[in-house]
């Protein structure tokens, strides 16, 4: 049995720990355009923000420290680009050398998880604007911070991870604005306890 596993992070590699305790014996195999494998996105707005002070704390797990606890093949930096279902077949591309190559399966994984959604608005090039994504969007805010020590910060967006880092911004000095598109924050909450969540927020960004 050989298993093919596009993507990582939180799926991706649940699905490789968890097909391997399956079959010891299975040839495991995963694919990840990125550069880390697994990552807390939660720690994120804490490393920002001063209380996570190391950013290499937020990558516990690399590739090689897979390979030895579970025996899984993890390519990373490499991108599916095309898969031959009837002939079980993708084609990889080396995202650091252009090179492809094919490879085969018998059981394939989609774990690619989701993309930031991007406004369609004037300015979202400019080199001040960033995603709250993966490891190196985070290096690229606080280097940003750093060598430019800004003032405000707007948040496009208030979910979880647009709320903890309103807050850990707003404890580092920061003048926060949080721009939400629906009519409260935190969506997938009922209204009634978004309510109290926003009322709650206010308090905690003002004080």
């Amino acid at each position: 049995m050989k298993i093919i596993i596009i993507g990582s992070v939180a799926a991706g590699t649940s699905v490789a720990a968890k097909a391997r305790r399956n079959d010891e014996n299975a040839e495991i195999t995963l694919y990840n355009a990125d550069y880390d494998i697994s990552y807390s996105i939660c720690g994120i707005p804490y490393f920002l923000g001063g209380e996570v002070d190391e950013l290499e704390t937020l990558t516990p797990r690399s590739a090689a420290w897979f390979k030895k606890r579970y025996n899984v093949d993890i390519h990373t930096r490499h991108e599916v680009i095309e898969i031959d279902p009837d002939k079980k077949i993708i084609t990889v591309k080396n995202l650091d050398t252009s090179e492809t190559k094919e490879d085969n399966y018998d059981t394939l994984v989609f774990a690619t998880g989701a993309t930031p959604i991007t406004p369609p608005i004037k300015g979202v090039d400019m080199n001040h604007v960033f995603h709250v994504r993966n490891i190196q969007n985070t290096a690229s805010i606080n280097s940003f911070m750093v060598s430019n020590n800004p003032k405000k910060v707007t948040i496009i967006g208030a979910g979880f991870i647009g709320l903890e880092m309103a807050e850990q911004l707003t404890h580092k000095g920061l003048e926060v604005t949080i721009v939400q598109r629906s009519n409260q924050i935190m969506p997938h909450l009922d209204k009634d306890m978004a309510f109290r969540v926003e009322e709650h927020s206010i308090s905690e960004i003002t004080e």
